[in-house]
């Protein structure tokens, strides 16, 4: 995988997931990396708030660590959801 890899790409980045990457700015894996899952996510949402579900979120976070987004640990689902509720 190199850093200037298209983020579809990625495990779990399905076509329109990969087009809500770029409307809100972020077209490779190097830059979902460096933003985050939970940052990224929000950003998502505050683009298309009635299409982005929390299964997005855990496959942002299955594409950046590499596993299938069913396996993201459930205590790093907690972390997750924390950032993103609490916005930091």
């Amino acid at each position: 995988m190199t850093d200037d890899e298209d983020v579809f790409g990625l495990p779990n980045i399905d076509p329109a997931i990969t087009q809500w990457l770029h409307e809100v700015g972020i077209d490779s894996a190097e830059q979902l990396r460096a933003i985050g899952a939970a940052p990224t996510y929000r950003m998502m949402r505050a683009w298309r708030p009635w299409s982005t579900e929390l299964v997005v979120l855990w496959a942002l976070e299955g594409a950046i660590t590499g596993v299938d987004w069913m396996d993201v640990p459930p205590e790093r689902r907690v972390e997750l959801r924390r950032e993103i509720d609490g916005g930091t």
